[in-house]
């Protein structure tokens, strides 16, 4: 899923320096983070309360370690840290930077090809019964310092889901449809509510209980939104009473790896429409009905 346009206070999708200086920092963040693999013999987990769970694919195995090595450097580190993959042929050997990562405690999970919903659905089927918050993160980013902890220091209300970044979602003019996903803005910093869509690369905190909602529901976002993992995680959120909560940032920036969004995700569901036709699936009546209410009663 793409990312709100202009976030204003949310959590910036990147550094806001003039296009040269920021090529720079990101060339010396890759090699810190590649010095930091290399030498570092730290856990990459730690006393967090949740589970931080990835998946990556093809080429983007490549970089995925730059991802888990800077939640890695957090000032908190997570109980678990699972990267799931697909990939039949999948040999960590050839990705050093992965070995030596899981040589300090990053799980290494094989699981079905779920697409995009790689990333929490084999988690919540199979560990939901755990009871622990499960963090959300894309291969593609680089994450700040606090990342983890401000995340985690804004859980604990029994039905809000934490959300760094989120759009705020529309109606059409008889609010019987959601209007077009693209006219969304970017929900306030700091709001709760039915009507505020998030977008998980950025870092999203799922509750236990809602991991159990998960698993129930099965796979059938396999038949409505397959390419859409945001779409069917805010639906069920919606349809069991979770709201989701924009997160403040506290200054706090992502780092996009360079090259990495030629061929992304957001790229198709965007451009071809896709958002909108597996939105159409997933949301029904009575989800807009919520969302519609919230926007009426609860800005």
């Amino acid at each position: 899923m793409p990312f709100p346009v202009n976030p204003g206070p949310q959590l910036a999708l990147d550094s806001s320096l003039p296009r040269v200086p920021r090529l720079a920092y990101k060339a010396g963040l890759i090699s810190s983070l590649r010095i930091r693999n290399r030498l570092s013999q730290r856990k990459v987990t730690g006393s967090g309360d949740a589970v931080v769970s990835m998946t990556s694919y093809g080429r983007r195995l490549g970089i995925v370690a730059h991802a888990l090595e800077s939640i890695a450097a957090g000032s908190m580190r997570p109980a678990r840290m699972i990267l799931w993959v697909d990939e039949p042929d999948f040999e960590v050997a050839t990705y050093p930077m992965l070995q030596r990562l899981q040589r300090r405690g990053l799980e290494i999970l094989r699981c079905e090809d779920f697409g995009p919903h790689k990333k929490y659905f084999p988690y919540c089927r199979e560990f939901a019964q755990d009871h622990v918050n499960l963090a959300l993160a894309d291969d593609d980013l680089m994450y700040p310092r606090r990342w983890l902890e401000v995340l985690l220091r804004t859980s604990g209300e029994l039905h809000e889901i934490p959300a760094y970044r989120a759009h705020r979602m529309r109606t059409d003019a008889t609010r019987s449809t959601l209007a077009n996903y693209n006219s969304w803005a970017p929900a306030p910093t700091g709001s709760t509510s039915h009507a505020n869509f998030f977008t998980g690369g950025a870092g999203v905190l799922l509750p236990p209980r809602f991991q159990s909602v998960i698993r129930e529901a099965g796979t059938l976002f396999l038949e409505l939104a397959p390419r859409a993992d945001d779409i069917w995680l805010n639906a069920l959120a919606i349809r069991h009473g979770y709201r989701r909560r924009v997160v403040d940032a506290a200054g706090q920036h992502l780092t996009i790896y360079p090259r990495s969004q030629e061929h992304a995700l957001h790229n198709e569901n965007v451009s071809e429409g896709k958002n909108d036709t597996q939105l159409a699936a997933v949301f029904g009546p009575d989800d807009i009905a919520n969302i519609t209410n919230d926007i009426t009663n609860k800005p």
